[in-house]
């Protein structure tokens, strides 16, 4: 008998399996991750050193022909890197949970896939943890802040403070109460913008970590809270703030709601604030415009301006685990890719013209909504609101372009705050009654400058407080949260 015919075959068996077996355990090394950007399909392979933190990059361009995506995706990057030491690179921005079943209304919005309504995260998380007393000045120096940038946001709450009406609210007016005529530039609307400027002013405390438990100006916060909740008026399930001349209620609803809502996520009393919140959610539900603005009135078409003050209230009313409906956000993904040019500028609304203050609200909401730091409209936004640069007379335009690039980080963030930063402060009112407050002047045929006139001195100085406490008021949403306290 030839035993070597028979162990031929069992030989070649043997040498297959470990042949194959070597194959697996190389083809284990490579670690493979999505990074949602469309388009290609990236490898990256290489050896991470803590010397020079290259990667060879190995780049598969993907066949949109044999590929065909369901919902405009495009294509997946991906990036896989071979690491041999014991240096990890740092991770990649949060992308945020991404649906198995594609959002037909955006080209790249990478949302929850939550139907309905519901408590599901439709917005990325951004924690509310900087703003405690124990995290605030290390938070703060970490990001950007400085000894006179803190002084600044303590005389502002100072001001504020000394500005509240008997009633717990802030008023645009101020030629009456408290102030008694004292300051100059105070808002020249007939309505005293009652509910907004106590939304604005309860959020510059909130912001600094002033609860309605905890703080120097828990009370202050308290009756301002207090007085949004009994004003509140409750109809069919929602809530809304009328008052005599209010023309501009949606604005002024988004901005208490965002208020009432952060005091809710900040461990604020449930039993009072939970029914007010969702009730104030349902009305931003109710009056959404079909084409996902929202209006000055409800169910009027609108403008990118208005909205942003809906969906960051709606983002907080998310956090705190309220129903929020996600066909609302969808609407205004849509709203959004309408009023876009090439994809990253934002424009009002009729006008195809940008604007540097639109893309800088356009662009913060897809932050919020899971677009990644790396996305080609995103970077070339951050580029282009870097080029314009921070103004010397727009506080409204300063709050949400400081907010976007603060959460895109890196250089163009650094590079900003070192333009900005110490001129606000440089700017502030430090003598007399006026002292912790701004004004910045400018023509009253600007946008800026109508919207100065209009909103005062108290707008004027909430809204440059709130641009100064961007340091530690919602943490880059690409930063782990501490579930117990987040936004």
């Amino acid at each position: 008998m030839n035993h070597s015919k028979s162990k031929n075959p069992w030989i070649a068996g043997l040498s297959s399996f470990a042949l194959h077996l070597v194959l697996l355990l190389v083809m284990a090394i490579w670690t493979i991750t999505g990074s949602g950007i469309r388009g290609r399909l990236v490898i990256d392979s290489g050896v991470l050193t803590s010397e020079d933190l290259s990667l060879e990059t190995v780049v598969i361009e993907s066949d949109a022909d044999d590929q065909p995506s369901q919902s405009g995706l495009g294509s997946l990057e991906m990036n896989s890197s071979l690491l041999k030491s014991d240096t990890q690179p740092n991770p990649l921005p949060l992308l945020g949970n991404v649906s198995p079943k594609p959002d037909s209304i955006s080209d790249t919005i990478r949302h929850s896939g939550t139907d309905g309504v519901g408590t599901a995260t439709i917005f990325l998380n951004s924690s509310f943890e900087g703003r405690s007393a124990k995290n605030r000045l290390a938070t703060g120096a970490k990001n950007g802040a400085s000894g006179p940038s803190e002084e600044a946001v303590d005389a502002a709450l100072d001001y504020l403070a000394r500005h509240q009406q008997n009633n717990g609210s802030w008023t645009i007016r101020l030629d009456d109460g408290p102030c008694k005529g004292q300051c100059d530039h105070g808002g020249e609307e007939l309505d005293a913008h009652d509910i907004a400027a106590t939304g604005l002013a309860l959020l510059c405390f909130l912001g600094r970590g002033h609860t309605l438990q905890e703080g120097e100006y828990s009370e202050q916060v308290s009756r301002g809270v207090y007085f949004l909740v009994q004003n509140l008026k409750s109809q069919s399930g929602r809530g809304t703030w009328l008052t005599t001349n209010n023309l501009k209620s949606m604005y002024e609803h988004g901005i208490a709601t965002l208020a009432l809502c952060e005091a809710l996520q900040m461990k604020g009393d449930a039993s009072l604030l939970t029914k007010p919140c969702q009730e104030a959610v349902a009305h931003i539900v109710y009056a959404q415009h079909n084409d996902g603005s929202w209006g000055y009135q409800p169910k009027e078409p609108g403008d990118l301006s208005i909205v942003g003050w809906q969906v960051l209230a709606l983002k907080s009313a998310n956090g705190a685990k309220l129903a929020v409906n996600a066909e609302t956000i969808r609407n205004v993904d849509m709203f959004l890719k309408r009023h876009s040019k090439n994809d990253f500028m934002f424009f009002y609304r009729d006008s195809p013209k940008p604007t540097a203050s639109m893309t800088s609200i356009g662009t913060l909401l897809r932050i919020f909504r899971g677009w990644s730091r790396t996305d080609p409209a995103i970077i070339k936004a951050i580029e282009y609101l870097g080029k314009e640069g921070p103004s010397r007379v727009d506080p409204y335009y300063n709050y949400y372009a400081t907010q976007a690039l603060f959460q895109f980080g890196g250089k163009p963030w650094l590079d900003w705050n070192a333009r900005l930063r110490d001129y606000l402060v440089s700017t502030q009112e430090t003598e007399g009654h006026m002292a912790g407050s701004w004004w910045f002047q400018t023509a009253r045929t600007s946008p800026a400058g109508i919207a100065n006139e209009v909103g005062g001195r108290l707008y004027v100085t909430a809204m440059t407080c709130l641009t100064l406490e961007v340091y530690y008021r919602y943490l880059p949403v690409n930063e782990a949260v501490n579930e117990d306290f987040q936004f």
